[in-house]
């Protein structure tokens, strides 16, 4: 609407609602005419002499530089728009700060395909089983005892053998396809390249291997689940929802014993026998010192080599028990470590806290053999051979294989029985289920999501812990 039509709006509208003009209405309105026709008289006047001065001042200007001073005046445009906000908020000073927002990392969710229910479901077992070498010629190249590069993946080959059995007579619909990793044809390499996990819903490994990696990050582009049952390590594997570790890792063990020690003797101090001899020994010590937040006062004390009465001395107390954490995992060095501190220190009493490999150490389940000693041991598995499922793998076992069931027998029976549950009841994607643990037989596990530091997913991680104690008062005794 021009200003004239405008002005005749408003007019009208007075009229409309009974207001006249008055003769002093007039007068204003004459005096407002005049105070116009000056003001645009002395504009006329300023810009014919602005014409003049850039007609004789006005030199030639490229186009780079034209664009440049249009670049300019609309920066000082802004800031005067700025300026002219930052006034109108109130403030006093006439001035406008840049804020630079700081970017933030967008956490990437964790997102599922949806489930499959099957009246089948298919699950591939990888295991270094050395089958080549093993047999030749239909006759075994062994006698008695099986290669010990052999026997872990063999171990678990068993245990799974009778809990697929068990499922058979339950009624389950589940194929087994057994992988052989150890040799060339089937490598995981191999077995992707080719296709043959392609029908897989579940792939169960058994391995220490760098291939994990390969195999993880398959599973997570095919969308199904990998699951790691007998390495403790997570190969670097990370945003990776459906890689799955039932053992507890190494950093997990030792984050559970300084929760467990700051817990058991608040305040007291504590040695912490470490060496760097081995990465292994550095990372579980390094383990220890980033998680523990002062809960736990520690003594650190390097070992080159096994400590003399003289050197450790000084650091204990005899009149109470003394508090040790030892993060080596060499089992032999561990041993000797122990004969060491209960001979030079006989009337010493000592609590110590050492890694899960020390389970194999014969002295700490021989009774009398540390008489001041109690020895901590933290474990991933439980399994209680007076229950009546552990006598049943053991009685199948003996008949089938012949002697005593080893403890990954009971690993391998308890992974595929919880794993072919977990899919009967839920599908292929059963990972928001995993607090589900009725189908396993042994084992109270507690899958979490892990995650990094800024909270970005890694992969899936059993770290509910064992504490197996073996002491002159508490022989053998376990407890969670």
């Amino acid at each position: 609407m021009s200003k004239s039509k405008w002005i005749v709006y408003l007019l009208v509208a007075l009229l409309a609602t009974g207001i006249s003009a008055t003769p002093a209405d007039a007068q204003f309105w004459k005096k407002r005419k005049e105070r116009r026709a000056a003001r645009k008289h002395k504009h006329e006047q300023e810009a014919a002499r602005a014409s003049e001065a850039v007609a004789v001042t006005e030199t030639p200007v490229d186009k780079k530089e034209l664009r440049k001073r249009d670049k300019k005046e609309r920066k000082r445009l802004k800031r005067a728009q700025r300026r002219l906000k930052h006034k109108s908020t109130g403030d006093t000073e006439e001035k406008y700060v840049k804020v630079k927002t700081p970017k933030t990392k967008k956490k990437k969710e964790v997102e599922y395909p949806p489930t499959q229910m099957k009246s089948v479901y298919r699950i591939d077992f990888l295991a270094a089983l050395y089958l080549d070498e093993l047999v030749k010629d239909g006759s075994l190249t062994f006698k008695d005892k099986i290669p010990d590069k052999a026997f872990p993946g063999i171990s678990f080959y068993e245990g799974l053998n009778i809990a697929a059995d068990s499922l058979r007579k339950a009624g389950y619909n589940v194929e087994i396809y057994v992988h052989d990793i150890a040799s060339p044809k089937e490598a995981p390499q191999a077995l992707i390249s080719s296709g043959a996990l392609d029908s897989a819903d579940l792939i169960i490994g058994a391995f220490h291997s760098p291939d994990m990696p390969v195999v993880a990050d398959y599973a997570r582009k095919r969308m199904v689940n990998f699951v790691s049952a007998l390495s403790p390590a997570d190969g670097g594997i990370k945003d990776n929802q459906f890689f799955t570790m039932t053992q507890p890792s190494l950093k997990t063990h030792c984050e559970w014993i300084i929760d467990d020690v700051a817990k058991k003797f608040p305040g007291r101090n504590a040695l912490l026998l470490h060496r760097a001899a081995t990465q292994v020994d550095e990372n579980a010590f390094n383990y220890i010192n980033s998680y523990n937040d002062g809960n736990v006062h520690f003594k650190d004390v390097t070992l080159n080599g096994l400590p003399d009465r003289e050197s450790l001395k000084p650091l204990l107390d005899s009149g109470e028990t003394n508090i040790v954490v030892v993060s080596v995992i060499d089992p032999g060095f561990s041993d000797s470590l122990l004969l060491t501190l209960s001979a030079e220190f006989p009337a010493t009493h000592f609590e110590v806290y050492g890694m899960p490999s020390w389970y194999v150490i014969d002295d700490i389940h021989e009774d009398g053999s540390l008489p001041n000693l109690s020895v901590n041991v933290t474990m991933p598995f439980n399994i209680d051979h007076t229950e009546a499922i552990s006598k049943y793998v053991a009685k199948h076992f003996k008949s089938d294989y012949g002697g005593k069931a080893s403890e990954l027998v009971y690993r391998g029976y308890e992974t595929l029985f919880w794993y072919a549950t977990l899919l009967r009841q839920y599908g292929t994607i059963f990972n928001l289920n995993y607090s589900d643990i009725t189908g396993a037989p042994f084992t109270k596990y507690e899958i979490k999501l892990r995650k990094d530091k800024d909270g970005n997913a890694l992969y899936n991680e059993n770290d509910h812990i064992y504490l197996y104690k073996y002491g002159s008062e508490t022989a053998t005794n376990k407890a969670d």
